[in-house]
């Protein structure tokens, strides 16, 4: 059973997780759109046919850094996100407990 207090510490987290889960997003969408810009430039760099500069760019160490973050960058989104989405369901279970026991259908 969900009580109270447990109740309290999601909406807590719920309101005090807003700007950070904004954040992580933002950070990962951000790094989503540099990924053309890392294998451009990588590619730039390299003579020969194009599959040779793309199998090139693709090991580089540029794109090996952003292939790094870029997982780390969704890990932390997808963290946040899910311990958001626990916290709102306890607070869902909560109110439904409540309206149940105002009911009188639970004592």
């Amino acid at each position: 059973m969900i009580d109270q207090q447990r109740a309290e510490k999601a909406l807590d987290f719920l309101a005090h997780t807003d700007e950070s889960c904004a954040k992580a997003r933002s950070y990962m969408l951000g790094l989503e759109k540099n990924e053309k810009t890392i294998l451009s430039i990588e590619i730039l760099k390299v003579d020969g046919t194009q599959q040779h500069k793309e199998s090139i760019a693709r090991t580089s160490q540029p794109y090996v850094d952003w292939v790094k973050q870029y997982q780390e960058a969704v890990y932390d989104f997808e963290i946040l996100r899910n311990r958001r989405g626990t916290a709102e369901l306890i607070v869902e279970a909560w109110r439904s407990v409540n309206a149940n026991r105002r009911a009188g259908n639970i004592t």
